[in-house]
């Protein structure tokens, strides 16, 4: 069996007639991209075959149709190029899997996909092809329920949508990020709809509201979200989603389809020159802006222009995520700024989120992360041309051991990332000792770092006859810490960051994200460290693996920074 699950074997007769007809093999055989599809459909094949229950299949083939989302062709469409040819394959596939994956594609492919997945799948059950036994539940699926959750700002909106079937209920929870033009950052499909509405009820607070809303006004948010992010991938644009969106999107949008569609929503009338300097006026009159110098003017101009051209409904919308993105485009994209304006606009800014927040009526509570969060950003407002805010030497030892020829500079953010994960600072304290830089390259200082982020054991860990502390070994506890910073730090095995990502989409804050792969890593190495038997690496990395996937990571967290 192939890595891709496909099985691969050529009987003896089959060797002795290629010899024979080798002419008319070379005819009939697929060559270069038509092979790799018809790969693409015998593997696709097994797997629906393989699948339990209806859900399985759409997400196994849900999955394959977002291999080729989001891929750009010069004048070609990619759901022509991979996928129609698929469709071609699997109806000359007279396999029980074949009709399966047919008939999935009938449900969530594109338009022209659903109608000639369709057509090619009752022609093989017509002439004698059997269905597998779910396909009758396709189609029979209603959404039942509907919850809304997102910030007060506006900023971000999660929608989970409960569907039932067959006397079986799952979910599908999309997060759309209003501060990226509204597209669907991310989403995935749960089989535990109720425990994500739970976990949903859960960060009802005075930032963030939960409430129950109509199929219609899912519809409304959903539609031009998902709309949105396929006009952007289509056009190159390369919406910034997350990587469970590919893999989750067809199931996704057929769910969306169930919903009522929402009625053509006007286009808002943009702020015109009049109404814009009307609105810098207000703000420059205001007590929070009555401390700017003359500069802020300017700023507050950009201000106003970007809200009218990012969130033309709501201009003067404020919020963590729109002032992030105010100050990226700003100060990387955007147009010149005097210096005298750049000296003004991180005072502005604050004084701009203090305005619109109180004219927003935004609660106390909301202000007051707001201001903290803006604080934060414009703290680090620095020009291109200014120094590094990272010295040489802690970038040199975050990318030691690295071979920069081989690496792709695009790669190299998620490098800085990953070790900085796993070690995300050069000093520490340990006891009343005070350690300003520590190479985190090195393994032995690499160690020391980890150590004095438990301060809880360092008393423990100085005496040598020391057992347990609230029942916790600190040499063990800090042990399992450094083994998961080193797979970390070599990215050996892989796997280990994927799912230290995927477990910190879903809110878990660092600590607990090396905590829940450090039990996996016990319970593997338990058998070595009694001297009961031997690990089981294979093993260890299947378990990582699982970590943060679907059913795992139960809600989309509102991620108010990007």
């Amino acid at each position: 069996m192939s890595d891709s699950g496909t099985v691969v074997g050529v009987s003896p007769q089959s060797k002795g007639r290629k010899r024979k007809t080798s002419g008319a093999r070379r005819r009939n055989e697929p060559q270069g991209p038509d092979a790799v599809i018809a790969q693409i459909c015998r593997t696709a094949v097994r797997d629906v075959e393989s699948a339990s229950d209806a859900l399985e299949a759409e997400l196994h083939a849900s999955g394959l149709l977002g291999v080729w989302w989001g891929k750009y062709l010069i004048d070609a469409d990619p759901e022509v190029v991979f996928g129609e040819p698929l469709i071609a394959y699997a109806g000359r596939n007279r396999r029980s899997g074949a009709v399966g994956l047919l008939r999935l594609i009938a449900v969530l492919g594109t338009d022209r996909q659903r109608e000639q997945a369709a057509a090619a799948a009752d022609a093989l059950v017509e002439s004698g092809v059997r269905e597998p036994g779910w396909v009758r539940e396709l189609g029979t699926e209603q959404v039942t329920e509907a919850w809304r959750y997102g910030d007060v700002f506006g900023d971000q909106t999660g929608v989970l949508l409960v569907v039932e079937r067959a006397g079986a209920r799952h979910g599908v929870v999309a997060l759309v990020d209003h501060t990226l033009d509204g597209i669907v950052k991310d989403v995935f499909v749960t089989d535990e709809p109720d425990a994500v509405l739970a976990d949903i009820r859960e960060i009802d607070d005075a930032v963030t509201h939960v409430r129950g809303i109509t199929p219609e006004e899912a519809g409304a948010v959903l539609v031009p979200a998902f709309a949105m992010t396929d006009r952007l991938a289509g056009a190159d644009l390369e919406p910034p989603v997350d990587e469970e969106f590919g893999p989750s999107r067809a199931l996704a949008v057929a769910r969306v389809r169930l919903l009522p569609a929402p009625a053509p929503a006007p286009a808002p009338a943009p702020l015109d020159a009049t109404a814009r300097t009307a609105v810098v006026d207000e703000f420059l009159g205001s007590e929070e802006a009555h401390d700017l110098q003359p500069a802020a003017r300017g700023c507050a101009e950009l201000l106003v222009e970007f809200g009218s051209a990012v969130d033309p409904a709501r201009p003067l919308r404020v919020g963590p995520g729109l002032v992030d993105r105010f100050l990226d485009e700003t100060l990387n994209d955007g147009p010149e700024i005097s210096d005298d304006e750049f000296e003004a606009l991180p005072a502005t800014v604050r004084a701009w989120a203090s305005w619109a927040g109180r004219r927003a009526e935004l609660p106390e509570a909301a202000m007051a992360v707001l201001l903290d969060e803006v604080d934060d950003m414009v703290c680090s407002i620095g020009r291109p041309s200014d120094p590094e805010a990272v010295p040489s030497d802690v970038a040199d030892a975050y990318l030691a051991g690295l071979d920069l020829d081989d690496v792709q500079p695009e790669d190299l953010p998620d490098v800085l990332e990953r070790r900085m994960f796993a070690v995300p600072a050069v000093g520490t304290r340990i006891g009343d000792e005070e350690f300003p830089f520590l190479d985190p390259s090195d393994p032995d200082d690499r160690g020391m770092l980890i150590e004095g982020e438990h301060p809880e054991y360092h008393e423990a860990l100085a005496e040598p006859e020391s057992d347990t502390v609230d029942g916790v070994s600190p040499r063990l506890h800090i042990t399992v810490h450094e083994i998961v910073a080193n797979q970390l730090w070599d990215d050996d095995p892989p796997e280990v960051w994927r799912s230290a990502k995927r477990l910190s989409a879903t809110g878990m804050d660092r600590h607990d994200v090396l905590h829940a792969i450090g039990e996996v890593l016990v319970e593997h190495l338990h058998g070595a460290l009694t001297g009961s038997g031997p690990s089981d690496p294979a093993r260890y990395v299947e378990q990582i693996d699982i970590l943060g996937r679907t059913g795992k990571a139960r809600v989309v967290p509102l991620r108010r920074k990007r």
